[in-house]
């Protein structure tokens, strides 16, 4: 886990750093998020193969490729998955800060 401490050196990682987990988090849910960008080309491609059944491939050949455009341009531009990698390191910001205010109510 990111921040947690490090074995060899005894220091914590960065908290902007992420871990195997969370960068895998992140590839999830950018993946998510494109599929929502590109509803209506996601749909087109499922009707498409719901009405042509076995014949999908020749048949909804234009639909998968306006899909699949759609789908790249969001999983290959970078600043989608660093959209991603930033809410993930928000969030641990701001589980870090409730911890720290807990802690000074406590006091």
């Amino acid at each position: 886990m990111a921040d947690s401490p490090n074995t060899h050196t005894g220091t914590r990682l960065p908290i902007w750093v992420l871990g195997p987990q969370e960068e895998k988090e992140a590839r999830v849910n950018l993946k998510s998020f494109a599929y929502q960008k590109c509803d209506e080309f996601v749909k087109a491609m499922a009707d498409c193969a719901k009405t042509n059944g076995i014949r999908v491939f020749p048949t909804c050949e234009k639909q998968r490729e306006k899909m699949g455009e759609c789908l790249l341009f969001y999983q290959v531009d970078t600043r989608y998955l660093d959209e991603q990698r930033d809410k993930i390191v928000e969030r641990k910001i701001n589980r870090l800060e409730e911890k720290i205010r807990k802690r000074e109510q406590e006091k």
